[in-house]
This record gives C-alpha cells, sequence and structure tokens, in this order.
C-alpha cells in the first residue's frame, strides 16, 4: 500500500508555523525539511518533531519561518524515513480550511508568509512580497461579490459573457487584445456587448484601450471581480489565474475561476519550452481548448499535453493578424528579446545582478568588437526584457548611444518585431514571429545545459532550429557580422522549413479563432 502524509492541522503563532501530520501506513521519520523549490538557491531546513503511534503514525512539527530567507520562493516539506522521502498534501478539512480562515504570516514589512495547495493538493508554505490586494478591502469586494454571483447566476447564464485578458491583466499588446479588437471592430453589436477584456489601470496601454471603455474591466475593481464569477468562458493568452490578483492566499474567487471553460490564445508557438506540467491536461494550469498554429504544433499538444485533437484547432495566433514588415533598410536594427528564467524571477536586485543572464547581456553590449560593427554598419540593437524580469531593466546599461534599453511597456512588441532586421534570442517564442515575416533569427543559448535540465525543449535544439544557434560570445559577433553583410537575407536551409510550421500566413487567425468558440460553445 502506498504511504501517504496528509497534513491535518496548521496553526500559526507569530512567525512560528505548528502542524500535524498524519499516515495510515506506520513510519519512523528520520528526519523532516523544509526545503525551498528554486534551483538556482536550493535550501534544506531541519524542522523539529516528534511521532506517536496508534492506529496511525502522528507527527507533531513546527518550523520558525524567522529562519527562512526573504525571497519569493515556495517550500515544501520532506519527511524522510528508511522507506524512502515523502511530500506531504493537505486533507480535505484542511483544504478548505486554508480557504474559509487566514493563515498567514508577516516577517517583516514587505514580504508574507502563507500556507496553500499545490499540484496535487501538495502542502506549499508560499513566500512573496505584500501586494495592494492583500489587504481588508479586496477580500470585502471578494465576499461581496461571489455572494451576488450566486444570486445572478441563473439570470447571466444566458448572457454567456466573455472574458479577455493577458499575462497578470497588465497589457493589452499580444494575442488577447487582437482577438479582443477583431472582436469589436468586426462582430454585430449584439455580440460585442458580451464581451470584455480585463486591464490594469496601470498598463500602458490604458488610455488607448479607452475608446472601448465600455467593454474594459478595470482589474480588481468589484465588477471585474462578479464578471470572473458569471463569465461563461475565458479567452487569454495564459493560464486563469493570470485573471485575479497574482499568487493569492487560498481563497473562494480563485477557486471558482480554476472552474470555468478557457479558450487558450497561447502567448507563443510551443516548442523550446516544455511546458505540459503546467498547462497539459493533467496539469496545473489545464486548458479547455489549446489553439496551435500547425499541424506539427498539434501533435506536440495530443502528445505530451494530453488533449484531443478536437479540443486543438490549428487556427493561428491572433497577433498574427496584425504582423507586416516594416524594417527600414537605412535605419537598420537588431532585437534583442531573451526569455526570462524561472530561477529569477521576483529575486532582489542583487541576486540578479550575479547571474550568469545578467553578466552576459551586460558582457555583451560593451564588447568592444560588436560596438565597432554596429557604428561601421549604422546599425542599432534593442534590448527588450521579457515581462517576468522587467524590474530588472534599470539594473541594466550602456555607454552607447547604439545601445538601446527599452522598458516593458514602452514600445508594442509587435511594433519592434515589425521594424527589427533580425532578432537575437535565446528560447523565447517571439522567435516565431520574426521567423513568420521572413526574417533572420539568431539562437543565443549560452546557458543551454541548465535550461535543459531546468525547462526542456520539444525541438533538438541542436538540429531543428530555424536559425544559427551561438553558444559563445565571439560565436554570436560572427554571425551578427555575416547577417550585417548579407543585409540581413535569411539563410535558404531556413527558408525551407517554414512550410511545415505555420499551416496559415493570411490575416484570417482571428476569424478562426471566434468561428471556432462559435462552435463548440
Amino acid at each position: 500500500m502506498e504511504t501517504i502524509v496528509y497534513v491535518t492541522s496548521v496553526k500559526i503563532k507569530k512567525s512560528i508555523i505548528y502542524m500535524t501530520l498524519q499516515s495510515d501506513q506506520k513510519l519512523e521519520p528520520l528526519s523532516i525539511e523544509l526545503v525551498c523549490r528554486n534551483e538556482m538557491s536550493p535550501a534544506a531546513v531541519p524542522m523539529v518533531f516528534s511521532v506517536s503511534h496508534t492506529d496511525r503514525t502522528v507527527i507533531q512539527t513546527s518550523m520558525d519561518t524567522g529562519l527562512l530567507r526573504l525571497q519569493n520562493d515556495d517550500w515544501e516539506i520532506a519527511v524522510s524515513s528508511e522507506t524512502g522521502k515523502y511530500t506531504p498534501i493537505l486533507n480535505g478539512h484542511m483544504r478548505a480550511a486554508l480557504i474559509l480562515f487566514s493563515y498567514k504570516i508577516k516577517p517583516g514589512h514587505n514580504f508574507l508568509f502563507f500556507p496553500m495547495g499545490g499540484p496535487g493538493h501538495k502542502f506549499l508554505l508560499r513566500c512573496r512580497p505584500l501586494t495592494k490586494y492583500d489587504g481588508a478591502g479586496t477580500h470585502i469586494r471578494e465576499l461581496t461579490a461571489l455572494l451576488l454571483s450566486k444570486l445572478l447566476k441563473p439570470l447571466w447564464k444566458k448572457k454567456k459573457i466573455w472574458l479577455i485578458y493577458e499575462k497578470y491583466s497588465s497589457s493589452a499588446q499580444d494575442n488577447g487584445f487582437y482577438f479582443f479588437r477583431y472582436c469589436m471592430e468586426q462582430l454585430p453589436p449584439e455580440e460585442r456587448r458580451r464581451i470584455y477584456f480585463i486591464l490594469d489601470k496601470a498598463s500602458p496601454q490604458w488610455p488607448a484601450m479607452q475608446k472601448y471603455r465600455k467593454q474594459i474591466l478595470p482589474f480588481m475593481s468589484f465588477r471585474h471581480i462578479l464578471y470572473l464569477l458569471l463569465a461563461d468562458l475565458y479567452v487569454a493568452s495564459d493560464a486563469r489565474l493570470h485573471a485575479f490578483a497574482w499568487k493569492p492566499m487560498p481563497n473562494l474567487i480563485s477557486r471558482e475561476i480554476n472552474r470555468h471553460d478557457i479558450f487558450f490564445l497561447q502567448h507563443g508557438v510551443l516548442g523550446l519550452k516544455r511546458v505540459e506540467t503546467l498547462f497539459g491536461k493533467n496539469g496545473a494550469s489545464p486548458m479547455t481548448y489549446f489553439a496551435v498554429s500547425s499541424e506539427k504544433e498539434q501533435r506536440i499538444v495530443t502528445e505530451y499535453f494530453g488533449y484531443d485533437s478536437s479540443h486543438v484547432p490549428v487556427v493561428g495566433l491572433a497577433r498574427w493578424d496584425a504582423l507586416e514588415n516594416k524594417s527600414d533598410p537605412c535605419r537598420k536594427k537588431i532585437l534583442v528579446m531573451p526569455t526570462w528564467r524561472s530561477w529569477l524571477e521576483d529575486k532582489d536586485d542583487d541576486f540578479f545582478c550575479k547571474s550568469d543572464y545578467y553578466q552576459t547581456y551586460m558582457h555583451l553590449f560593451q564588447n568592444e568588437a560588436l560596438l565597432d560593427l554596429l557604428k561601421t554598419s549604422n546599425t542599432c540593437m534593442v534590448f527588450y526584457i521579457h515581462p517576468k524580469l522587467k524590474e530588472f531593466m534599470k539594473s541594466f546599461h550602456s555607454e552607447s548611444p547604439l545601445i538601446q534599453l527599452i522598458p516593458f511597456g514602452q514600445c508594442p512588441l509587435n511594433h519592434l518585431i515589425m521594424e527589427c532586421s533580425m532578432l537575437i534570442t535565446d528560447y523565447s517564442s517571439v522567435c516565431w514571429d520574426v521567423y513568420y515575416l521572413e526574417k533572420p533569427v539568431v539562437f543565443y543559448q549560452f546557458d543551454s545545459e541548465l535550461y535543459e535540465k531546468t525547462n526542456g525543449s520539444y525541438m533538438d535544439m541542436e538540429h531543428d532550429l530555424f536559425g544559427d544557434r551561438c553558444i559563445l560570445e565571439d560565436q554570436l559577433i560572427n554571425t551578427i557580422k555575416d547577417y550585417i553583410q548579407s543585409d540581413f537575407h535569411e539563410k535558404e536551409k531556413y527558408k525551407k522549413m517554414r512550410k511545415d510550421l505555420f499551416a496559415f500566413r493570411d490575416h484570417n487567425n482571428c476569424r478562426r479563432i471566434y468561428d471556432f468558440i462559435i462552435k463548440n460553445r
């Protein structure tokens, strides 16, 4: 019989968390540790415990969270015995208790610790910065919206409301926006009235979106929370919980959100980053419908993610409807856009500046051979950081006017893509947009071994990429030089791969998405 360890009780007193663990099998723990899940800054802190045996094993254990580092990390319990190592899961009583009651520790003014359930109801202790949504005002809006939604649901069910949003509900420049714009401009008024876009008022796109103001839901407003509960369908470029306050404490709203159907527009084409544990049918954030751009990508989703092909329509990305080549031969631009690193997200500036990621790009921006090459060819290099690392943009700097550092949100990403002559990335799906426009793509994969270990890929990155692959900085400089000398012409061998990687290269992706949703709702 499989040994399962349950968390059956959690109590918090100041900075100390007390827990009761139970197992139906006899268990003799050798050690119990609280283990940090961050691969780049691993830590294991021993917990004090005592064991008793009746008809089951009962373990009393505790931890002073003041001993933990104040980083944005998740921690889990590891119970080690001679028979194996076990990660406790929350029993039904504790799952309900965490939602209904407040279990939190404030070790300082800026951080919050709280217990929660992870994938498979594993017990997690989450540490994250405090936000403006952790106050009583948000809690009151949530409860009021929840009660009102119960009354309105029978009436509103017929409205069949769609809610559209993007990452963190903080932008309107990706697939969500382009699909929303299509709906607002191409659908009849009676259809438009039931389609809304969620957007934070702090978004750089907030002023421009006011032309649709009747259909814009201010993020975390009472109306937004109410519509989240009453919607028939979410249509989004990211997971369900990007429509709500990020990393919330356990609450009833999140539980209701996770029960809603969602059409996943995707943030980009799948290929260079394995995400089936997140977006797979049995993952942490499963989808109802999953948009893809080719039969090849559809096979990835059916084989690795576990979805039936009928729920994986080949429709293309909504934002591609607006793509066109706007590169100017007289103003050559090399766009540099690396993807994020899970081990750097939400870390402090000191941690980030010591990372290989930061050091590698700062060294590149100061490379004299590169600067001379840019100067002699009258070429500009534009660096645009991934939104998950946007708070670190201020750490980058360059003395050269030919190196432009553009913060997230300052300029729409699709404008940078359309205006660039070439892209340098690592594993970012933005490479597909540039490749779609028949522009050269260079993959600078200086940390490929670590990336393969922590993320993995659906493509063989040594043989299947549709652009040159560089590991060393000197390789990258030489490759840039070659493309400058060829006037940024795409190589023939990469051109030939395009027909297998895109099912459509027209301007009808939004229409195909809309038609699929209407047919299947």
